[in-house]
């Protein structure tokens, strides 16, 4: 399993009148961003907070990875900022509940939108496997004798004397053509 698709939606983050951030969740979900003392937390919160400024406005995921090369095996909520994404850790996931807080990790990384959709969606599917049918990690799943059809139904020369990764390594080559 790759990345799941916990939830997907619009989110808005912004500052407060009295100098705190605000996270919502489709104008449902509310959370106050906090600066603790061992990092960050996010906080339930209500829509009661009125906004002196706008710092983010968009699209965001929400999703949780399992055996991804690309993202740690954790939740994480990416939240759209023009063509890239940023990136938040919720290592124990979003907090349920009016002033339940949970642990934020806050990376940084502004990732480029195509990879994100790709990691959580799919090439518009629901799923992420789909993603990885053709390349080399998905390649790697099928036998020897399935990728030597493969290479067959391409005529891939040399293709009786390979391994499998040799196999794998040509076909995902004759795949990005």
């Amino acid at each position: 399993m790759r990345g799941k698709l916990e939830k997907e939606g619009n989110y808005e983050l912004f500052e407060t009148t009295k100098g705190h951030q605000i996270l919502t969740l489709d104008k449902k979900d509310w959370f106050a961003v906090v600066e603790g003392q061992r990092g960050d937390i996010l906080v339930g919160s209500n829509g009661d907070h009125q906004k002196k400024k706008n710092i983010g406005k968009g699209k965001y995921y929400l999703a949780t990875f399992k055996d991804d090369p690309e993202f740690n095996d954790l939740t994480h909520l990416f939240m759209k900022t023009g063509q890239k994404f940023m990136e938040f850790i919720l290592p124990q996931r979003l907090p349920r509940g009016m002033g339940k807080n949970a642990k934020l990790v806050r990376t940084g990384n502004k990732l480029p939108a195509r990879k994100v959709e790709e990691h959580v969606k799919g090439r518009g599917d629901t799923g992420t496997e789909k993603q990885y049918r053709q390349k080399p990690e998905g390649l790697r799943a099928k036998s020897r004798k399935e990728l030597y059809e493969m290479a067959k139904a391409r005529d891939i020369s040399g293709r009786t004397s390979m391994k499998k990764e040799e196999l794998v390594q040509e076909l995902a080559k004759a795949l990005d053509q």
